[in-house]
């Protein structure tokens, strides 16, 4: 019977926790203890999301806390004997001292590493416009998604994907690679294959800030911009009227393009001039207020053609 432990707090956390509590009963081991953040800092966070449901469902020791590396936290883990430690989304590395307390710490980063890593792999995959997007299980180190590898697999991105049906596929795969090892895992007896450092890329790290859009940009440049962060992240903004417009959703124009970021069509649709050529906004919203299709933004914000949307 192996002893695990669980740290996370988004969605993907979610997912990967239920299978794990699921392969953990079929197999006999122990779930010690599960971690989350607390509300406070949950909110600092996209993706976030609560455990309380699976706690009912499998009854496990679940701690809310604002730092894994308390000491309250660290000496419960030392204390705990654990065999596994899991830590699956969560929003900072996790020192040696944390990996220590058990004698096998795994992870799961949504790339094939050692490409991709770091901060928001999915976002930056799309925002690159990449064919190709892919999940690691992989030991964890005290450096930036560097440890051993246990096993990565792939999945195609297509045109019409956005950051939330990407993120279906990475964790789908994750909860495949968790079952194809999990044996392993219960026999402490996991692969580790070292990472290839000349093969190594790094994603710098994302804030909300930085989801400003470029018009100057080519249409196809603009439309992977939108659909690399939307729901449930921040997304892409752009100002008009001296408000913040967030852009949900888009597809690329043939119609010609004029003065990039300049309206050319209102009405069923909305229609912005970019650096090549236009692009059609499906849903907006103001920052603060509902989400429209183009049909009801024109309707309720009276935005008219030559309009600008602007980075200011």
């Amino acid at each position: 019977m192996a002893k695990i432990g669980f740290v996370g707090c988004h969605e993907i956390s979610w997912f990967c926790l239920k299978k794990i509590c699921q392969l953990s009963k079929e197999h006999k081991d122990e779930m010690v203890v599960v971690y989350n953040l607390n509300e406070e800092e949950s909110k600092k966070h996209s993706s976030y999301f609560n455990f309380d449901s699976l706690k009912k469902e499998f009854d496990f020791n679940l701690k809310y806390i604002s730092n894994i590396t308390d000491r309250d936290n660290l000496e419960f883990l030392k204390n705990s004997g654990l065999d596994v430690l899991f830590i699956i989304g969560w929003h900072k590395i996790v020192p040696q001292a944390v990996i220590d307390t058990a004698k096998i710490c795994l992870g799961i980063h949504s790339s094939e590493l050692p490409r991709d890593r770091g901060s928001s792999p999915i976002n930056w995959q799309i925002i690159k416009a990449e064919e190709k997007g892919g999940v690691t299980l992989f030991h964890l180190s005290e450096g930036v998604d560097s440890g051993p590898i246990v096993e990565s697999t792939s999945y195609d991105i297509s045109d019409e994907d956005d950051v939330r049906t990407v993120y279906f596929k990475a964790t789908i795969a994750s909860i495949s690679l968790l079952e194809k090892h999990w044996s392993n895992i219960h026999n402490l007896d996991v692969p580790s294959i070292t990472q290839d450092e000349s093969q190594a890329t790094y994603n710098e790290r994302r804030r909300p800030k930085d989801g400003l859009i470029d018009w100057t940009q080519s249409s196809k440049k603009c439309y992977d911009w939108i659909r690399a962060i939307t729901f449930p992240y921040p997304g892409a903004y752009t100002y008009w009227n001296k408000k913040k417009i967030i852009l949900i959703s888009s597809k690329i124009s043939n119609i010609q393009g004029t003065k990039p970021g300049e309206i050319l069509q209102v009405g069923e649709k909305i229609i912005v001039s970019s650096g090549d050529n236009s692009l059609e906004i499906l849903s907006l919203q103001v920052e603060g207020e509902p989400i429209c299709n183009a049909k009801l933004f024109v309707d309720s914000y009276k935005i008219q053609s030559g309009d600008v949307f602007s980075n200011s």
